[in-house]
């Protein structure tokens, strides 16, 4: 895309989605910031114009050197390391990285000032609070203070019990999720679950409109975590229907993650919910899903197998009939 469209693809998509502008930037950036990128008097930062392309249901094909300034991709590129340390659950050198920027904004080197201010901290204070949750790490009650930080950086009077009335951004949704997952850590399932539901409800209701939202990872990645923390406080009647419904989800998708949450999930509450045949029989389905992606997103067959055999109260035959 020609940057000199820029303008008029925001302008005239935002338009088309009877957005204001003052929605289009909520959370996101100032309305006058909207203002100068849909006149044509200022260029996006790279961050913020995918933002704005999540909001609106489109992919963002500009690549950040075509859009972004040298501090951009030096921001991402460090980002994006990071996250990969996030996913794979490195954590002895995701907390070598955080230390290394956190050295940076402290001896107030150029590196420090980019990360210190704008988009940088942002992510640095998300990424960092994701690191805090659980782990080797954990320190929940630091993670909820740095993921509110985080909030209220783009949204100063953000808080918890009004999440259903924001116009989410991209970044808030990831930041209110490692919330969620704080307070399970702090509080118990029962306070992360209100967060979820809250989460999951602003979502379905302000991005149907303008994407389908079921093809959207940070949803899926949702509802995974909102069907664990349906078990965990003995909704087994909720969890049932949301994993039946997730499973199509996750199948349509291709999304091995929330499948195997979803096959674990209708086996606990078929077997809560005195249906222990079913249970069993689904729980098996996982177990063999399990087997075969053993390591895969923490999958660990092992620990599953015992849990099935105390469930069970039986020893598990590993054959197979063909």
């Amino acid at each position: 895309m020609a940057l000199f469209n820029a303008n008029l693809l925001i302008r005239e998509t935002r338009l088309a989605k009877g957005l204001t502008q003052e929605k289009l930037a909520e959370g996101i950036c100032s309305r006058e910031t909207i203002v100068k990128l849909e006149k044509g008097e200022r260029k996006p930062n790279w961050f913020v114009f995918n933002e704005i392309m999540n909001r609106l249901g489109l992919e963002s094909y500009v690549q950040q050197d075509d859009i972004g300034s040298a501090d951009d991709v030096v921001i991402r590129q460090t980002i994006e390391y990071l996250l990969s340390m996030l996913g794979i659950s490195n954590e002895d050198e995701l907390k070598a990285g955080i230390d290394k920027i956190e050295a940076e904004i402290q001896q107030n080197t150029n590196l420090g000032k980019l990360w210190s201010s704008g988009v940088g901290y942002k992510y640095f204070l998300q990424i960092k609070s994701s690191l805090l949750c659980q782990g080797k790490y954990k320190d929940p009650k630091s993670a909820v203070q740095l993921a509110m930080e985080c909030l209220k950086l783009t949204r100063p009077n953000f808080e918890i019990d009004k999440i259903p009335e924001y116009f989410l951004a991209m970044h808030e949704m990831i930041t209110i999720n490692t919330l969620a997952s704080a307070y399970f850590e702090l509080e118990g399932a029962v306070k992360s679950v209100e967060i979820i539901q809250s989460l999951k409800q602003n979502m379905e209701k302000n991005y149907f409109a303008t994407t389908d939202i079921r093809h959207d990872k940070r949803y899926k990645v949702l509802l995974g975590n909102l069907i664990l923390d349906l078990s965990y406080t003995e909704q087994h009647d909720k969890c049932l229907q949301l994993s039946e419904e997730a499973l199509e989800l996750a199948k349509v998708t291709s999304d091995l993650r929330l499948y195997s949450m979803c096959l674990e999930g209708a086996a606990y509450s078929l077997t809560k919910l005195g249906r222990k045949c079913e249970g069993e029989a689904l729980y098996k389905k996982f177990m063999l899903f399990a087997f075969v992606l053993d390591g895969y997103q923490n999958l660990d067959f092992a620990f599953i197998k015992k849990s099935y055999e105390e469930e069970f109260n039986k020893k598990l035959d590993l054959s197979v009939e063909w």
